[in-house]
């Protein structure tokens, strides 16, 4: 009955929302489609409950039809099945490979197997297409022509789609378990300790913000850091967030942040226009009158090239994050990226261009035991023949220990910025000799 059911509320919305355009020439609003999309459920229960009627069978009692109400919503209006495993704090990642071959990766590390996410592939493609027309700030294709997908749900959880050049149609779901965090919150989860958190605490504040490159291997805990040090900024500032794919979710919570604004490459259409990259969004996010300018991950040239010359063009303290197995080869990946692309920027225009605007890259791993944790800070001091120079002024010598950790002097540069938002001092470390 259900499957019934929601197969007659889908094609019904389906051609309401058809109808709808036509007659306005632009369509319904989310809210106004499941405004009479609820009457819609409501209607189609009640059609298949006198049709029970008529074949003789027991009619559902009242617990029963609203539990076929409420399976028949969460399919056209929600994430089907999903929805229950999105709510479930114990998960931290969804994979399917097809719809009836889900595992679940628990917090803490271990796999279990997980319930069918929909009756039958065709089913489970469908629900993925209607998320991607639908979920992001902008409509996102996944289909033959575009057989990826990436998307921001709207609980923060980040989903990644692909088919045709899988056997199976492939889902995998990494849930944000902290989209609200503070770096106290990741002090209290051994990611970091009290001294460090308070320098880079005093590293993002103004007046004198430090910039800051984030990196770190695959769930390592990158965006849960970007979150923690932005909440360190002032609300009354105004950040601008450019991302390929939504991720950071600054807007989840406007009361917090207000002034946030948050931008997403859109793809092309079908005849290849309309899209519009990551070079256009930073272009018009500098005439938005942006405090600081956040990019959600630099993956190509285009987000190094983007940031820098944000950065370069005044405004300190933005924020970004990378893909990098350690804080020295991310500054190496970034020139790299740089390389490439028309505008591309040579390795010595590229070392310039960071010493000049970035401050400090902060590196994180993930522990045995599942603790993501701060493994190295690396302050920029400088550039030459196309490297730039760096001095780490924290590194564990064993980053999955509770060992003391090393660390050099800060150079005056950086203890200059520092002590401008803090003058009691942030614990600046003695060569060598940790954190006091």
């Amino acid at each position: 009955m259900i499957a019934a059911v929601r197969a007659d509320v889908a094609r019904q919305v389906s051609d309401w929302e058809v109808a709808q355009s036509a007659e306005r020439g632009f369509a319904p609003s989310k809210e106004e489609t499941a405004v009479w999309g609820e009457a819609a459920i409501i209607g189609a229960v009640e059609s298949a409950a006198r049709r029970e009627l008529a074949a003789g069978r027991a009619p559902l009692s009242e617990a029963e039809e609203d539990a076929v109400i409420d399976a028949v919503r969460s399919w056209v209006f929600g994430h089907g099945r999903l929805d229950a495993l999105l709510a479930d704090d114990r998960i931290e990642n969804i994979l399917a490979n097809g719809h009836d071959n889900v595992t679940l990766s628990l917090v803490g590390g271990e796999r279990v197997a997980g319930p069918a996410l929909a009756d039958s592939e065709e089913e489970f493609e469908q629900l993925i297409r209607r998320w991607a027309a639908t979920e992001g700030k902008t409509e996102r294709r996944f289909d033959d022509a575009q057989p990826y997908l990436d998307l921001r749900l709207p609980d923060g959880s980040r989903l990644h789609a692909i088919k045709g050049v899988t056997s199976r149609l492939c889902v995998s779901i990494r849930k944000h378990r902290h989209l609200q965090v503070t770096l106290q919150q990741l002090v209290d989860l051994g990611t970091l300790d009290t001294e460090l958190a308070a320098v880079l605490s005093a590293a993002v504040r103004p007046p004198l913000p430090c910039s800051v490159l984030i990196a770190g291997g695959t769930d390592t805990g990158k965006t849960t850091f970007a979150r923690a040090l932005i909440n360190e900024i002032p609300v009354t500032e105004r950040l601008i967030v450019i991302e390929d794919n939504a991720e950071l979710g600054l807007e989840l919570d406007p009361a917090r942040r207000p002034h946030v604004v948050e931008m997403e490459v859109r793809q092309p259409n079908l005849e290849g226009k309309g899209g519009i990259g990551m070079d256009v969004l930073g272009r018009q996010a500098l005439r938005m009158r942006p405090d600081r300018l956040i990019i959600g991950e630099c993956r190509s040239g285009h987000e190094v090239r983007t940031m820098l010359e944000a950065m370069n063009s005044g405004h300190e303290g933005s924020l970004t994050t990378i893909h990098a197995d350690s804080s020295r080869s991310a500054l190496t990946k970034m020139q790299t990226y740089a390389l490439t692309g028309d505008d591309a920027l040579s390795m010595e225009a590229s070392a310039h261009l960071i010493q000049l605007v970035l401050h400090l890259v902060v590196h994180l791993a993930k522990a045995p035991d599942g603790r993501r944790i701060v493994t190295s800070v690396r302050e920029i001091t400088g550039a030459r023949d196309g490297q730039v120079h760096t001095n780490e002024v924290y590194g564990a010598p064993d980053p999955f220990s509770s060992a003391a950790a090393t660390a050099a002097g800060f150079t005056p540069r950086l203890l200059h910025r520092l002590s401008a938002a803090s003058p009691a001092g942030v614990g600046s470390p003695a060569g060598g000799g940790g954190w006091g």
